[in-house]
């Protein structure tokens, strides 16, 4: 089943690994597809690259993202209609396992294992546990190997 959680534009935060960290970027079309206990949000990050000033904010962090990609620690997502609906549907799935999968176009698109936790101020963070595919623009699918993976308790 797939929802559409959001088609409005929603600012993002990333953070990558050593202290590197990112607040220009914008997702669209916020959707959760569920199969049986995986649920994976999808979010379009390809109005990004859509601008004629290359030295914008959010160029620059998408173009950046494209290339860290395997280094993202995590995103936060401060919008609450989101949040709201994604743990109304993480609430229904027994054991639920969410994954992340960032779209970048022709740049490819990006699938991670993550833990969601609400913020206090709201709105959601999502922790990357592991990078578990890329499509490169190529076409074919890369699996790199797990980089660091943390286990919550």
């Amino acid at each position: 089943m797939r929802y559409s959680l959001r088609k409005t534009p929603s600012h993002l935060h990333l953070a990558y690994k050593y202290g590197e960290a990112s607040d220009g970027l914008l997702g669209r079309n916020f959707t959760l597809e569920v199969e049986d206990r995986v649920l994976t949000l999808s979010i379009d990050l390809t109005p990004n690259f859509h601008t004629r000033n290359k030295s914008a904010a959010a160029y620059l962090d998408a173009v950046s993202l494209a290339r860290n990609h395997h280094k993202l620690r995590f995103l936060q997502c401060s919008d609450n209609l989101v949040r709201t609906r994604l743990i109304r549907a993480w609430e229904q799935v027994h054991n639920p396992e969410l994954r992340l999968c960032l779209e970048l176009g022709q740049r490819g698109h990006f699938l991670y294992a993550v833990q969601p936790h609400s913020l206090f101020m709201g709105g959601i963070q999502f922790d990357v546990e592991e990078a578990i595919d890329e499509l490169v623009p190529n076409g074919r699918p890369h699996t790199p190997a797990p980089h660091h993976v943390r286990h919550h308790a």
